[in-house]
């Protein structure tokens, strides 16, 4: 392991830590994003919810070329234009991009979405390292919020940016409920 591979650890610790003591109260707190293409038309929902270990993100998607295509939390909560306003890949821990880097992942990293041949997906994935109960300049719900960005591409969980998955073609802000 390396020094920034240890300093993002031990800083995930620190975090983990810091929400620890909220227990219960935490778990089950919910969020949405229903994203859209850029034509305007509705690609689908990502619920997102509290749990002990991290965030439940169920998505129910459509419209989508079939395959495997790319999904991150973005840092900015804007859908506008070529989807370029949601700025990059949530990351208040500093990481770098990708499950497969060794210096990563980013905490808005999460699997590809796999759309069946109807264009269609529905699954539920769990990331350990977001939470919906930061507050301040690094929460998801800061004051410029935060939007789930879904891709043409499958990400390779490695390279920058974005994992090669580029272009961005739906895009929705995250909501608290």
């Amino acid at each position: 392991m390396n020094f920034k591979t240890i300093a993002t650890t031990l800083a995930g610790v620190v975090l983990f830590s810091a929400f620890a003591d909220q227990g219960a109260s935490a778990i089950g707190k919910t969020a949405k994003a229903e994203l859209k293409f850029a034509d305007g038309k509705d690609a689908g929902t990502v619920t997102l919810t509290e749990a002990a270990s991290g965030v439940l993100l169920k998505y129910d998607l459509k419209g989508l070329m079939p395959g495997p295509h790319g999904l991150h939390v973005h840092e900015v909560g804007k859908c506008e234009g070529d989807f370029s306003s949601a700025g990059g890949i949530y990351n208040p821990l500093g990481a770098s991009h990708g499950f497969l880097n060794e210096e990563g992942p980013m905490a808005g990293d999460l699997p590809n979405v796999i759309a069946a041949s109807d264009g269609t997906a529905v699954a539920e994935v769990l990331s350990p390292y977001l939470n919906l109960s930061q507050d301040g300049d690094d929460g998801l719900f800061d004051g410029d919020g935060s939007a789930l960005v879904l891709y043409e591409k499958a990400d390779n969980y490695l390279s920058d940016p974005e994992g090669g998955a580029e272009p961005r073609i739906a895009c929705g802000v995250l909501k608290a409920q």
